[in-house]
């Protein structure tokens, strides 16, 4: 029986792929649009630049009368800013609705919701509502990817935030709705150096399959991760046959 030299297995990390048009296509390093004009949760016009160029930004992108994932993600951002260990004034966070029939003032009621996470983490907090256009560009530049089910009524997207570099460049990708405060303070304290970090896995969290009643994923998620997994096995059960026979010959 012949020698065969098997090739070392490496370990990798198991990951669902999002559906298309539902994702993060990471960009890091990309420059975002700095000069494109939004409304904040006071009502006054703004550019987006105007929260960039002394410290580094957590932007979330998202909606504001979202019946689902969004505020269950700003909730896990703010609470991981809470235990980052660095002072309120070494970062911004930044919300941008990425639906343009959005409001101001429904801005500003959503910000008042965060008010008790606020108050524990000393973030400054802003609310940015926009015309497509802007909320197109902005979109583009970080990779967010969506699309909107006339059906449920509802935006799908990808959870999680980014953050960016004093000069608005992408430094760091964050997928899920809840962060290890360290992960997030080691991100800003790249970001306010200007450091560029590396892609991070995708999750597969669409906001539109989170019921926040329950805290669980629909059963087309649910369906989604188990064929995932049926499907690695497979590929290890072949993988085997085929070492068995060529070890065999």
């Amino acid at each position: 029986m012949g020698l065969v030299q098997q090739q070392p297995v490496r370990a990798q990390v198991l990951t669902v792929r999002p559906p298309e048009q539902t994702r993060y296509v990471q960009r890091l390093n990309s420059k975002l649009p700095l000069s494109s004009a939004f409304t904040d949760d006071n009502g006054r016009p703004t550019r987006l630049g105007a929260y960039f160029g002394d410290r580094p930004v957590v932007l979330v992108l998202g909606y504001f009368h979202c019946p689902n994932l969004c505020s269950t993600l700003m909730d896990g951002v703010l609470e991981s800013l809470a235990a980052v260990d660095l002072p309120p004034h070494a970062y911004r966070v930044l919300g941008v609705s990425i639906d343009p029939s959005e409001t101001p003032e429904l801005a500003a009621r959503k910000k008042a919701s965060y008010a008790p996470l606020l108050a524990n983490a000393g973030a400054q907090l802003t609310l940015l509502t926009g015309a497509k256009p802007e909320v197109d560009a902005l979109t583009s530049a970080v990779g967010f990817e969506y699309v909107y089910d006339r059906q449920l009524r509802q935006y799908m997207h990808p959870a999680g935030f980014i953050v960016a570099t004093p000069s608005g460049r992408i430094s760091h990708y964050f997928m899920g709705v809840r962060f290890d405060p360290r992960d997030v303070r080691l991100a800003l304290i790249d970001a306010s150096s200007g450091s560029i970090g590396s892609p991070v896995d995708q999750l597969l969290l669409l906001c539109s399959h989170y019921d926040p009643v329950t805290g669980r994923y629909s059963a087309q998620v649910i369906a989604g991760v188990r064929a995932a997994c049926i499907a690695v096995l497979a590929a290890l059960v072949i993988w085997l046959w085929r070492a068995m026979r060529r070890g065999a010959t």
